[in-house]
C-alpha cells in the first residue's frame, strides 16, 4: 500500500528510445491511455503520461506539455474520467486537479482535500474522493469527499473507516474498503450516508462489482514491521479474497493466502475475471471460482495493472527505483508478446483510459 507520506517511489532504467524528459510532443487526441507516476516523494513532480495507442505518439507528461510547464505535485495517486474531464488525486499535495480531456488544459484545482487516494463518480455530476485523516500509524477515521462536477467543489462528506482506499460504485451504492480496519462501509450515493458496514478480511485494499453483483474485496492483512533496523516483522495477520452480496454485512466467501500480501484487484471489462498481484506475479480468477488459482497468468511484477476496456489488451507499470524513470508494458489481451513498451515518469503506479 502506498503511504502518502511515505510513499514508495519507485523507478526503472529506461527501455524505450524515446527521451521521457521531452515534454514537447503533442498530447494524443484520440485512443488515449493515461499512465500515472507518483514522482519523486516531496519534489512536486507527479506526472500523468499520455499514450495514443494508435499513432503510438507519447507525451511522458501531459499537463507540463498543456500548462506551459507546471506540474501537477507531489504523489499522483489516481485519476477518474467523467466525460471529457479527467479528475487526478495529488495524494501528499492534499488536492484534486481537474483536466479536459484530451488537450489536458487545467480547468480547476480542488483544494484542501487531506490526502486524497481514489477517485469513482456516480453520474456525470457527482464524484467521490476517499481521504485519509491523522498522522501515520495514528490514523483518525477517513471521509470520502462528495464533489459537485459542474462546480467542481466538495459539497459533503461522509465519515467511513481508517485508512478508506480504492472503493467502487454498484446501482448507485459506493462500496469503501477501510485499509487500516478489516471493514467496508457501504455509501447510499442517494443520501450520502453510509447504511453498512461489511466486515470483511484485514487491510482491504480494493473492491470491484463481478457480473453477478457480488463485491470483491482484496484484503492484504496487516504486517507490523520494528521501528529500528533491521526492521523485521514482528507479527502478521493474514491476507484473504473475500466475497460478499449488496445488502448482506456477511461474507459469501473467504480464500484465504498461505504468504505475502496480494494487491490490485482488477477486474475485466466483462466482469467475468479477477486479476491479482501476488508474489512477484499477476494471477487470474473467473468469478465462479470456489478456490484460489495455482497457475500464474503473468510472471512479472508490476506496480500497476489494468486492462483496457475497450479491447481487453493489458498494460503493466514497472518501476525498481525512487529516483529513475519507470516504464510500462502494453500486451494483447490475454497475455503474450509485449506490443508497446514506453518510458514514463518515476513511480508509474497505474492507468486511466479516455
Amino acid at each position: 500500500m502506498k503511504k502518502p507520506l511515505l510513499a514508495l517511489l519507485f523507478g526503472a532504467t529506461l527501455l524505450a528510445s524515446c527521451d521521457p524528459d521531452n515534454n514537447n510532443n503533442p498530447v494524443p487526441t484520440t485512443s488515449s491511455v493515461y499512465i500515472l507516476s507518483e514522482g519523486r516523494f516531496q519534489a512536486g513532480d507527479g506526472a500523468v503520461s499520455a499514450f495514443d495507442k494508435t499513432t503510438k505518439a507519447l507525451s511522458a507528461d501531459a499537463y507540463a506539455a498543456a500548462n506551459g510547464g507546471s506540474m501537477l505535485g507531489d504523489v499522483v495517486q489516481d485519476m477518474g474520467v467523467v466525460g471529457s474531464r479527467g479528475y487526478i488525486c495529488v495524494n501528499a499535495s492534499n488536492k484534486v486537479v481537474v483536466v479536459s480531456l484530451p488537450d489536458f488544459k487545467a480547468v480547476k484545482t480542488i483544494a484542501n482535500i487531506r490526502q486524497p487516494r481514489y477517485f469513482a463518480s456516480t453520474s456525470a455530476t457527482r464524484g467521490y474522493v476517499t481521504s485519509w485523516r491523522g498522522p501515520y500509524t495514528n490514523y483518525a477515521p477517513g471521509k470520502v469527499m462528495v464533489l459537485d462536477l459542474t462546480t467542481n467543489t466538495v459539497i459533503d462528506s461522509i465519515t467511513v473507516g481508517r485508512c478508506p482506499e480504492q472503493l467502487t460504485v454498484l446501482n448507485n451504492m459506493l462500496y469503501v474498503p477501510n485499509s487500516y480496519d478489516n471493514t467496508v462501509s457501504v455509501i447510499d450515493a442517494g443520501t450520502n450516508r453510509v447504511t453498512s458496514t461489511v466486515t470483511v478480511g484485514d487491510g482491504p485494499r480494493n473492491v470491484v462489482a463481478d457480473q453477478a453483483n457480488n463485491i470483491w474485496a482484496l484484503c492484504s492483512g496487516f504486517t507490523v514491521y520494528n521501528s529500528a533496523a533491521p526492521y523485521n516483522v514482528i507479527s502478521s495477520t493474514p491476507a484473504s479474497l473475500v466475497r460478499f452480496a449488496p445488502g448482506s454485512t456477511a461474507a459469501q466467501l473467504t480464500l484465504p493466502f498461505t504468504s505475502g500480501s496480494p494487491k490490485q484487484l482488477r477486474i475485466s471489462p466483462d466482469k467475468s475475471q479477477l486479476y491479482y498481484a501476488y508474489n512477484g506475479a499477476e494471477y487470474r480468477m473467473a468469478t465462479t471460482a470456489t478456490a484460489l488459482p495455482t497457475a500464474i497468468f503473468m510472471r512479472r511484477n508490476f506496480n500497476g495493472f489494468a486492462i483496457d476496456p475497450s479491447d481487453n489488451s493489458i498494460y503493466g507499470a514497472v518501476s525498481t527505483g525512487y529516483t529513475t524513470n519507470g516504464y510500462f508494458l502494453h500486451y494483447p489481451a490475454g497475455g503474450g508478446k509485449v506490443i508497446d513498451s514506453l518510458a514514463v515518469k518515476v513511480g508509474p503506479n497505474g492507468f486511466a483510459f479516455y
